[in-house]
């Protein structure tokens, strides 16, 4: 994370005031209309064109002035600032025609200024969902909702934990919901489109001084059938730190950056028997999940765990490391962890550590609780494959293996011989279509505090995973 000391006032901003409605594409500024399939005028006097606008548009502003800086506000977003002659900039106003109201101001050197305002579409509002709090020490919030008149409201739902819990298909939409910090609603038209907001016991903020803090965040989204999606966008997202959402900065495909993987292999006696197709099954894996510039490093789980290679972008190291590994002794899982993110602590990108084991932890020297605090420390999400190899696992060793991948923004998957390489697939999938957020908060945090992390889904279909926070610099 990265920090700087600023003075300001600042506001938290709610889901709903994105300006999602409008400009879902890119706003480019440019002097040509290459990439605009419509054109728009605006002046003072000047009437707007019969018809509805949407789609790019170049938009053009004629002022009185000569030498003037001109700025173009849409809906309460800057989309251009101090903009020279001549006058334009191409807007994205997608692909429904939405009611938007567009700000011009111009300025010239010697001070003269004028200011007016167009509506476009007028009448035409889009879906568009904004809840809040009525009386929140008694759970009770309401939801106002907008929609196209050809496309009316059918019902709004309210979520908890990726769960409908309430639907009312009639207004007011009124819902009371447990105590919490977290309240999200969906909205849904006759035509199946969907909009959603949230409320977060944030409220607003006003600071006078105020850290500025940048986390890198990696997150994976799988959907109701519990396939993980590489094709869901930005404007989905929202990030929830300890209680504020944070402005995401940078958003991208993951996979376009490199990954450091520690890949741990139970060796214990238990394994003697299954340690061929269990080793097949993780040379695949490395086959698939590496790229040139990734790198790998493997860990025997044994009594005492040994680094069969330390990180490498060879491939052909990692498959004779692997082959090489003999079962013997007990399982020290927790050491093999420890060990793992060690290794992988000072690595800048993206990293994974990837579990086989076919028991819990029954000899190591660092308890549960101890790898619980390291792994939340490192960030690093754990992936454990909890393989049967003829000995039932305890109840509370898988238990503590969902804990440790829930935290950290991994999963566990059961495999038998015959379905090991395809759960080890579903491991290579999630790492593939993971998303890159690179996020904004403005925060008091303590030294080493503790600051939960949550990435709501727009859209009730998706649920995100990622780390359940971290602890602050």
């Amino acid at each position: 994370m990265k920090a700087s000391r600023v003075l300001f006032r600042v506001r938290q901003q709610h889901a709903s005031s994105r300006f999602g409605a409008l400009l879902a594409a890119t706003i480019l500024l440019t002097s040509t209309t290459a990439f605009a399939t419509g054109s728009l005028l605006l002046s003072r006097d000047g009437e707007l064109p019969a018809g509805e606008i949407k789609g790019i548009v170049d938009l053009s502003v004629s002022v009185p002035f000569d030498a003037a800086r001109v700025t173009i506000i849409v809906d309460g977003q800057k989309i251009a600032e101090s903009l020279p002659s001549p006058y334009h900039v191409t807007v994205d106003f997608g692909p429904n025609a939405v009611e938007h109201k567009i700000v011009v101001s111009a300025l010239t050197a010697d001070k003269h200024r004028l200011q007016w305002s167009q509506t476009i579409n007028r009448g035409h509002r889009a879906l568009a969902v904004k809840l809040k709090a009525v009386d929140p020490t008694n759970g009770v919030f309401e939801a106002t909702v907008t929609a196209p008149d050809d496309d009316p409201v059918q019902s709004v739902a309210l979520w908890e934990s990726g769960k409908q819990v309430a639907t009312l298909e009639e207004a007011p939409y009124r819902f009371t919901v447990p105590a919490g910090d977290f309240v999200q609603v969906t909205a849904r038209s006759k035509s199946g489109e969907e909009a959603a907001d949230f409320w977060s016991s944030a409220g607003e903020v006003h600071v006078e001084s105020v850290d500025v803090r940048t986390v890198p965040l990696y997150v994976s989204v799988v959907d109701h059938n519990g396939s993980t999606r590489a094709d869901v966008d930005r404007s989905l997202f929202t990030v929830i730190d300890n209680g504020h959402e944070g402005e995401i900065l940078e958003f991208g495909k993951a996979f376009d950056q490199p990954i450091s993987i520690a890949l741990l292999l139970d060796a214990s006696t238990s394994m003697t028997y299954t340690m061929h197709d269990a080793s097949r099954a993780a040379i695949e894996f490395v086959e698939k999940a590496m790229r040139p510039n990734d790198r790998c490093t493997v860990f025997a789980s044994r009594d005492v765990p040994r680094r069969e290679v330390a990180l490498t972008s060879d491939r052909a190291e990692v498959e004779k490391a692997i082959n090489a590994i003999k079962p013997m002794g007990r399982t020290s899982l927790y050491d093999a962890i420890g060990s793992a993110v060690r290794e992988l602590k000072d690595e800048k990108y993206r990293r994974a550590i990837v579990v086989l084991t076919d028991g819990g932890d029954n000899t190591s020297i660092t308890s549960f609780d101890e790898i619980d605090t390291i792994t939340k420390e490192s960030g690093i999400p754990l992936y454990f494959v909890a393989y049967d190899s003829g000995e039932p696992a305890q109840p509370q060793d898988l238990d503590r293996m969902r804990y440790l991948a829930g935290e950290t923004g991994g999963f566990v998957v059961t495999a038998s011989a015959e379905n090991l390489k395809a759960k080890y697939d579903d491991i290579e999938k999630d790492l593939r279509a993971q998303y890159a957020i690179l996020y904004k908060v403005v925060d008091f945090a303590k030294h080493n505090q503790w600051r939960a992390i949550r990435v709501v889904m727009s859209s009730p279909k998706l649920t995100a995973r990622t780390i359940r926070g971290y602890f602050a610099p």
